[in-house]
């Protein structure tokens, strides 16, 4: 009986250290992929995310995916050997949040202006989430005082989808289509 205790104890640590630490290949691609400015905040092992787009045809739902909460944007990744993003979203662009950590299966939906996104965590990485709230809070604050303080003359519109977004950007926050400058 102490053995498989301890078996079990082990195996739970492992999961809960697995749950909140990017895979090498996933953290390498994330570091790429953001602005030099901008460090990741927190990561966190997804039980389920889904994004509810404008058009129905447009939704989608992953599981077992990353939540990356940077100091400029959400990143949803799909859990694979290397960094595939699923979804990008602009704090500053934030129009709601709903924080539901207290459950034994923790959740937050994010509302932007036409989209909608659901992220829910599995039960291991539960005590994870808690002060999750006041960091995104936090992160979503600056973020907003950041996107205040820039010239308008910074801002550009995407090709793809017209969404507003900082010049330095690579990548599009709304759609995620990489800028062409010219």
């Amino acid at each position: 009986m102490a053995i498989m205790s301890a078996v079990k104890n082990i195996i739970e640590m492992f999961e809960m250290r697995n749950s909140s630490e990017l895979p090498n290949g996933i953290r390498e691609g994330v570091e790429k992929y953001i602005k030099e400015e901008e460090s990741i905040l927190v990561t966190l092992l997804c039980w389920r995310a889904i994004y509810r787009a404008p058009r129905f045809i447009d939704s989608n739902t992953y599981f077992r995916t990353w939540f990356i909460l940077t100091s400029h944007r959400i990143i949803i990744a799909r859990n694979s050997s290397g960094f595939k993003r699923f979804r990008d979203i602009a704090l500053s662009g934030i129009s709601q949040i709903f924080y539901e950590l207290e459950y034994s299966k923790p959740r937050i939906t994010i509302a932007s202006p036409g989209h909608e996104d659901i992220i829910e965590f599995p039960k291991q990485v539960s005590h994870h989430c808690s002060g999750l709230e006041e960091i995104i809070n936090e992160a979503i604050g600056n973020a907003r005082v950041m996107l205040q303080n820039s010239p308008e003359g910074e801002f550009v519109h995407c090709g793809a989808c017209g969404g507003r977004i900082l010049r330095r950007s690579h990548y599009c926050s709304e759609c995620g289509a990489k800028l062409q400058y010219t």
